[in-house]
């Protein structure tokens, strides 16, 4: 078992691993911080000192030839799955199998790990979503179908664009204007269609509703840097889907076409 059987170095190079593993499945930063502390505790390290942010973390002491590290995040997604398995194995350490080796191993094969659903699937899902929330807003049989296909096109143009890693910004902004550009189509196509139905149901699923929750929770547990960049990266999100679809609808508007 690993409790009881680790000196401070080992200790710390797994609470980082374990670190670096919630922070980049979504978790949010009080629970990576609240994590790390009780896993060295428990290790009988309750003196470590932990900060994290959404793209870094550091652990130390405040002993000047002590052991410190700090690990930079650079991706991040939401994969809830993982944050449950590292909640489980902190709260059932004392019946973990493996050793420092085996642990750290186990770490490093999580941060490797392919997401959980492929990206035909999240397309797919996306278009659902898609159509259900234009539906739930009072749109026909036609803003249904136009709504999955506007939601399915638009989330794989971003899955196309994320291969050539740009700036989230320019990722979401591209992904709303393709939702805009769809939308018009979709209207010219079949003139029951209603197009503030399509494109809002196509953008509930790009919506960060998790960054701006987590942002929130983070101020609502005192750690005002992390809470302030997440509810700043949700606006930034926000803020980037709408550039996309006003420059579109603005651009099609000025050409002379009835949008309505």
């Amino acid at each position: 078992m690993i409790l009881g059987q680790l000196n401070r170095k080992q200790t710390l190079d797994i609470a980082m691993a374990l670190g670096k593993v919630l922070l980049k499945s979504g978790a949010e930063t009080s629970r990576v911080e609240d994590t790390i502390e009780r896993f060295c505790a428990k290790n009988h390290y309750p003196d470590v000192n932990v900060f994290v942010t959404p793209t870094v973390i550091v652990l130390g002491d405040e002993q000047p030839d002590g052991y410190s590290c700090v690990c930079r995040i650079r991706s991040r997604s939401t994969n809830l799955r993982t944050v449950s398995e590292i909640n489980d194995f902190l709260y059932n350490l004392d019946k973990w199998p493996l050793d420092y080796e085996g642990t750290m191993d186990y770490f490093n094969n999580k941060l490797k790990e392919t997401p959980p659903y492929n990206d035909k699937l999240i397309c797919l899902a996306s278009g659902l979503a898609s159509a259900g929330f234009s539906a739930m807003l009072g749109g026909n049989s036609h803003d249904f179908i136009a709504a999955f296909v506007t939601g399915l096109i638009a989330m794989l143009v971003l899955k196309l664009l994320s291969g050539y890693r740009p700036s989230a910004f320019w990722e979401n902004a591209l992904a709303g204007a393709t939702i805009a550009i769809v939308a018009i189509m979709c209207c010219a196509v079949s003139v029951q269609c209603t197009m503030d139905k399509i494109i809002v149901g196509a953008v509930m699923p790009f919506v960060p509703g998790v960054a701006f929750t987590n942002g929130l929770r983070d101020y609502m547990a005192g750690d005002l840097v992390s809470g302030n960049s997440r509810v700043a990266e949700a606006i930034l999100f926000a803020s980037s889907i709408a550039v996309g679809l006003a420059f579109v609808l603005q651009a099609w508007h000025k050409w002379g076409w009835d949008l309505w």
